[in-house]
């Protein structure tokens, strides 16, 4: 249509690529400027939670947008609910699907208008993906001017597929880096994990993290929340995942969660995710916990090992059987050779690792 359409179309995916808000609002002051309307609005839904996601706002006045956030104004944003129930994309103006009669409804509008001078909007809303997001660009009108226009509606519906496609792309984007974010810090760690919601509901676990809750002897999840067997340590756990979970939480935090059958405590670690962060963690989590079971011996790095000091095969069979807690005349026995060549094999390892002692060479290999 011309040279700003087209770059709104280039426009569009390059933001979609910051997977968030920022990334959208110079986009979004381009849209609303050549739709013609006083602001715009831009935001993503999570339909399973029925709640907004993030938002981008362009509006002239900054304090005003200030206060629509502070005040809490968005959280009763009648568009919401509108776009939740939505089974496909459509357009629509703000006369053809807002009730003006609810008191929420009404709070907003009065509340925008008043303290914003926005007034009627037309929006285009985009089930993304599976259908558990929708996108949505909503541009409003100024107090007093009246509906959308013909000329408004042409341009918004003409933007609406290019939206469509780059928050699609978005979506997908942001999901494969925070899979990859999951997939990379738990290989680097190697522990079981578990990702936690802001409310302490448990969001998804490793393999491992799964195993230990399904024993039952010190950890469960019960109506999607983790918890604790002993009363004592349910105490302390729920303390831990508050702290964790809070906005802006506190440093990495521990504590001993006592088992059943005299067994030595596991040790559960929180780790706050920062708000910044989130957009990269599966789900948005608030917090990553780890567990620490003292019984459990870590998958030995056996390649790593051979790799970093040019052990052979032989002297990274040995580190093994060492790492693992043999003496050496437990590790001849176990590989079938005399202790005689076990200590050969154990001088090597020292000069290849740079080590003196048993103990400094296991030290250094349980890093990796």
């Amino acid at each position: 249509m011309d040279d700003e359409y087209g770059a709104l179309i280039h426009g569009a995916y390059v933001a979609a690529m910051d997977d968030g808000a920022d990334g959208w609002l110079p986009w979004l002051q381009r849209a609303s400027d050549w739709v013609g309307g006083y602001c715009g609005f831009l935001g993503m839904v999570d339909r399973g939670r029925g709640a907004l996601a993030w938002n981008a706002i362009h509006h002239p006045d900054p304090v005003a947008t200030a206060r629509y956030r502070d005040e809490g104004i968005y959280l009763l944003d009648p568009q919401v609910p509108v776009v939740a129930r939505l089974e496909r994309s459509r357009l629509y103006r703000d006369i053809d699907v807002l009730d003006f009669d609810d008191p929420m409804t009404r709070r907003h509008v009065d509340w925008t208008a008043e303290h914003a001078g926005m007034g009627h909007f037309a929006s285009m809303a985009a089930v993304i993906g599976d259908g558990r997001w929708v996108g949505g660009l909503s541009i409003h009108n100024a107090v007093g001017r009246g509906v959308t226009s013909d000329a408004q509606w042409r341009r918004l519906a003409a933007l609406s597929d290019t939206l469509e496609r780059a928050l699609s792309f978005g979506v997908l984007h942001a999901e494969k880096l925070r899979e990859q974010w999951w997939t990379a810090r738990l290989a680097a760690a190697g522990e079981p994990a578990a990702l936690l919601d802001e409310s302490g509901a448990v969001l998804r676990m490793t393999a491992d993290f799964e195993a230990a809750v399904a024993r039952g002897d010190g950890l469960r999840v019960r109506g999607g929340r983790l918890v604790a067997t002993d009363w004592a340590s349910q105490r302390r756990l729920s303390a831990l995942i508050e702290r964790a979970t809070v906005p802006g939480g506190a440093a990495a935090d521990a504590t001993q969660i006592e088992r059943d059958a005299d067994r030595p405590s596991y040790v559960l670690c929180a780790w706050p995710l920062p708000q910044e962060r989130r957009s990269l963690v599966p789900d948005h989590a608030a917090a990553l916990v780890t567990l620490l079971d003292p019984e459990a011996r870590p998958a030995p790095a056996r390649g790593l090992w051979c790799a970093a000091f040019g052990l052979t095969a032989r002297e990274g069979d040995v580190a093994k059987v060492l790492v693992d807690g043999l003496t050496p005349d437990e590790a001849a026995a176990m590989l079938g050779v005399s202790i005689a060549t076990v200590r050969v094999h154990m001088r090597q390892l020292f000069a290849k690792t740079q080590t003196t002692r048993q103990s400094q060479l296991i030290r250094i290999l349980t890093r990796f």
